[in-house]
């Protein structure tokens, strides 16, 4: 119960001194979502990839063989949530699939059930594309990516250029696009 409320303080004084430092550097991003927000059918579904950002370019190594991919983000037990990804790295499609978990003293931070990878979710008003979220990961190796997600397979190229602009903003100007050259993988065709 104190660490609870000890948290919620000191939670309210980041806020605070994120909203001060972003009055004086605007081209950060607003607070992430929460996770109450995160959880609802607002945000469940598909989410197509379209781009990444990192500040090294080893950082997108992993992105560099994938020609698509999609989230398929759902309400797991216990409050997590169960993200599966189809992707596709030349003509093979693959399927993964992960738990993410909030406890109330670290939110808006997720976490993936086996404690490799930390996320923070954005919605797409930070670029204009209110049906779009960026998902900042920072995996096991301590690479650190944002990536942008789209509702739909067909993101206008503005908001790519608004999302790589705000990117090279906060210095993560290495950057790479989805290729798409081979179409996306459907949940049922990925192995």
């Amino acid at each position: 119960m104190l660490m609870n409320t000890l948290w919620g303080v000191v939670s309210s004084l980041m806020g605070l001194f994120y909203a001060g430092i972003q009055v004086m550097v605007p081209c950060l991003p607003p607070a992430p979502l929460s996770t109450a927000v995160i959880n609802t059918d607002e945000y469940m579904g598909s989410w197509y990839f379209v781009a990444a950002a990192a500040w090294e370019e080893d950082d997108l190594k992993s992105f560099k063989t994938t020609d698509s991919s999609i989230l398929h983000i759902q309400k797991g037990a216990n409050d997590t949530l169960t993200v599966t990804e189809t992707i596709r790295i030349g003509d093979q499609c693959q399927k993964n699939t992960w738990s993410y978990f909030a406890l109330s003293v670290t939110d808006p931070f997720l976490f993936r059930t086996d404690f490799d990878t930390i996320v923070l979710i954005w919605d797409g008003k930070l670029i204009n594309c209110p049906s779009c979220i960026i998902i900042l990961f920072v995996d096991e190796d301590e690479e650190v990516s944002a990536m942008l997600f789209a509702r739909n397979e067909n993101t206008p190229d503005e908001v790519i250029q608004e999302f790589k602009s705000k990117m090279v903003c906060v210095y993560m100007e290495e950057y790479l696009k989805a290729p798409l050259k081979n179409g996306y993988c459907k949940l049922d065709e990925a192995a």
